[in-house]
């Protein structure tokens, strides 16, 4: 089968996108190029005019994802996710206590920062996601259908949080995935329509 063909697209910077299409149109495809998960067969993905497959760390640099199912070590706590994923990134300590403190309360886990993620719902471990995805400042978040298998609670609640997201962060791009119309109209400010990866 064809995953993607031809998709050609442009982000403006500091914009907040919706990369809207059913399933199967090569939405997550796309992401996962972009993300350096995959390669290309032909074609170019660029972030920040640094192309994605011959200077991935340079391109990723300054990037926060959450692409499919966000995954953690479920014995681990959320303020000590964000300590791993801030070393692993190169952040001083300091900086991810900080940083920690306030995306959790962004995305309002600041009541289970010491719990256990093993027991945590799945809405709840995509609240973390986002937190983690937004540790050290990036300039660009690419978010691969951030409500899907949510509950109607969960999907109001992460909408609730990219809401924000968008209204308090001026110097940041945003680009989600997704296949609900109702989602990406409520969220985005533009939307680029994706089919059968054109």
């Amino acid at each position: 089968f064809m995953a993607v063909d031809g998709l050609s697209l442009e982000i403006k910077k500091n914009s907040f996108t919706g990369l809207l299409g059913p399933n199967g149109a090569g939405k997550s495809t796309t992401l996962k190029i972009l993300t350096h998960l995959i390669r290309a067969t032909s074609g170019t993905a660029e972030i920040n005019g640094i192309d994605v497959a011959v200077s991935p760390k340079a391109a990723l640099s300054g990037v926060g994802t959450v692409v499919e199912t966000p995954e953690f070590y479920t014995y681990l706590t959320p303020r000590e996710t964000m300590q791993y994923i801030g070393g692993i990134i190169g952040l001083e300590r300091e900086t991810i206590a900080a940083q920690t403190d306030k995306l959790l309360a962004d995305v309002k886990m600041t009541d289970w920062t010491d719990k256990k993620i093993g027991t945590f719902s799945k809405g709840m471990r995509q609240r973390i996601a986002l937190a983690q995805a937004l540790l050290g400042d990036p300039s660009v978040v690419i978010l691969d259908e951030p409500t899907s298998g949510l509950d109607p609670r969960g999907m109001a609640e992460i909408r609730e949080v990219l809401k924000n997201i968008r209204t308090s962060s001026r110097d940041l791009t945003v680009l989600m995935s997704s296949h609900m119309l109702h989602e990406v109209s409520d969220l985005c400010d533009q939307i680029a329509l994706v089919n059968h990866g054109k």
